[in-house]
């Protein structure tokens, strides 16, 4: 009987969770898959690796070990993602639209039963009463030195420090031997550095600590392990781990939406214009698609406008700057905008067929290449006889691309910031030489990049982005390390942002 109640549940449910299919399909499918299995084609590239709903574990969540999460749980995710993963914040979604991607990400939270049929989790869960209610989080006391020291103490009561270190630098004995319920590697979380997925207040670490991360070795300690006070002194000391410069950053809030501010003369087309310091900025949060040893968590955005010409610097930390590759193992600094050519926000990973992208790329060796200062092989091997480097046939052995015809590499460009579309993975495609109007310049100085953008308002060209004083349109970054060896989708990115010009 609970079978079959079950089933007709899950008929109910399927009529009632098609809103939100068009959705999923567009935002979330080629990560999660289709059918919520996590074998979206965008899954080959992400780690860790995008979570398969018909498993029924959610890392997420405020009810008890062993229970599916609540909507609230599903919903909050969803639209804050999960910071330090590639799991994107989407609240440029309507909350009727984010709730609607709710009930069908618990529509493919379902398994196939003995005999074939399809048998949806929640619905079981609520057919047989075991739907998990989120637990109770008592009043933080006050943060003490003694709550502190007590807190050090259940770390090591625990053996806390097995996993994620002495120092909590997530280096323990026990580190390198995780793995999650996939068999797939997984790192405890570096305390002192890394991100909370989960969100970092001190009731966000309380639930993680009471509850665990399903799929994970991270187990639940509930009450009957762990009073609550004595959870609460460990995140009190969990919290003493952080490294301050972090801990601000676990503060600042994201901002949604970026306004224009217009300007009656001509912005300032060089980064590093004083001008440019009376200019409100934006923190932009950034996600990796792969684990980064040191990656970069956000960025500073600012723009200005004088109904002719927009004009947006990005500015962010990285403490090498590195320019065009010479050997095989080098790679570049990079930045990128990404602009909507529709008014609806596209997929984040390059746009699909209905809704193309506009994408403006800066790379730090096309800078060189402006400037007269591009690198060559005699920086990277000084002791080589100099004459070998002026052989014609020798010249192509290292710089592959440009004996190839590759026309990136080959043709000076007029700026060191290409414009190009796509509409999905491997379709990004530069404009012809006539139709790059983009123009910018990017500065390293004392362990920061001030990259700058800059392009005329109108534009004849239908697959350049409208700018219009007065509207708006999605824009998405992307940044390149690298000293970490980003490449292509290799990179740390922010979700979808209003952009808007002041009329």
């Amino acid at each position: 009987m609970l079978l079959v109640a079950c089933q007709q549940t899950d008929a109910a449910e399927s009529a009632a969770v098609q809103p939100g299919k068009a959705l999923y399909d567009q935002h979330c499918a080629a990560c999660h898959g289709t059918q919520g299995a996590g074998d979206g084609p965008a899954a080959v590239w992400l780690f860790p690796k995008p979570r398969n709903f018909s498993a029924g574990l959610y890392k997420i969540q405020s009810t008890p070990a062993g229970t599916l999460p609540s909507d609230e749980d599903l919903y909050r995710s969803i639209r804050g993602g999960l910071g330090g993963s590639s799991m994107p914040a989407f609240d440029y979604l309507s909350e009727e639209e984010l709730r609607s991607v709710v009930g069908y990400v618990k529509h493919l939270t379902a398994v196939v039963g003995p005999n074939g049929e399809r048998v949806n989790r929640f619905a079981e869960a609520s057919a047989g009463g075991t739907v998990g209610v989120p637990i109770t989080i008592p009043p933080e006391p006050p943060l003490t030195f003694d709550s502190i020291t007590r807190g050090q103490e259940v770390y090591a009561q625990l053996q806390c420090n097995s996993c994620h270190g002495e120092t909590g630098a997530g280096d323990g004995p026990s580190a390198s031997t995780l793995k999650d319920s996939l068999g797939v590697v997984i790192h405890p979380r570096d305390f002192n550095t890394d991100l909370f997925r989960g969100g970092s207040t001190g009731q966000d670490l309380y639930t993680r600590i009471a509850v665990g991360l399903g799929g994970t070795p991270m187990v639940a300690y509930p009450d009957e392990v762990l009073n609550p006070t004595d959870r609460w002194a460990l995140v009190h000391y969990i919290q003493s781990l952080r490294r301050k410069d972090v801990e601000v950053g676990d503060m600042l809030a994201s901002e949604g939406a970026l306004t224009v501010a217009r300007v009656k003369g001509d912005p300032p087309l060089n980064p590093v214009d004083p001008a440019w310091e009376r200019v409100e900025s934006v923190r932009v949060p950034l996600n990796p698609l792969w684990p980064e040893p040191y990656p970069i968590t956000g960025m500073a955005v600012k723009a200005l406008h004088n109904g002719k010409m927009l004009a947006v610097l990005l500015q962010w930390r990285d403490e090498i700057a590195d320019g065009a590759p010479v050997r095989v193992e080098d790679f570049q600094d990079a930045a990128a905008l990404q602009f909507s050519l529709t008014d609806q926000a596209p997929f984040l990973g390059m746009g699909d067929p209905q809704n193309p992208v506009n994408v403006w790329q800066w790379k730090a060796g096309w800078q060189q290449d402006a400037d007269g200062e591009r690198p060559d092989v005699q920086l990277a091997y000084p002791s080589m006889h100099v004459d070998t480097y002026q052989e014609p046939e020798l010249h192509g052995l290292y710089r592959t691309a440009e004996t190839a015809g590759n026309l990136l590499a080959s043709t000076r460009m007029r700026s060191p910031v290409e414009d190009a579309n796509a509409t999905g993975f491997g379709t990004m495609t530069s404009q012809s030489p006539s139709a790059q109007n983009v123009g910018g310049k990017g500065i390293w100085r004392d362990g920061f990049w001030s990259v700058l953008f800059y392009r005329e308002l109108k534009s004849g060209d239908p697959r350049d982005v409208r700018l219009t004083p007065g509207e708006s349109t999605f824009v998405a970054f992307a940044i390149w390390n690298g000293a970490q060896r980003d490449r292509n989708g290799r990179k740390v990115f922010s979700h979808w942002h209003r952009l808007t010009l002041n009329p």
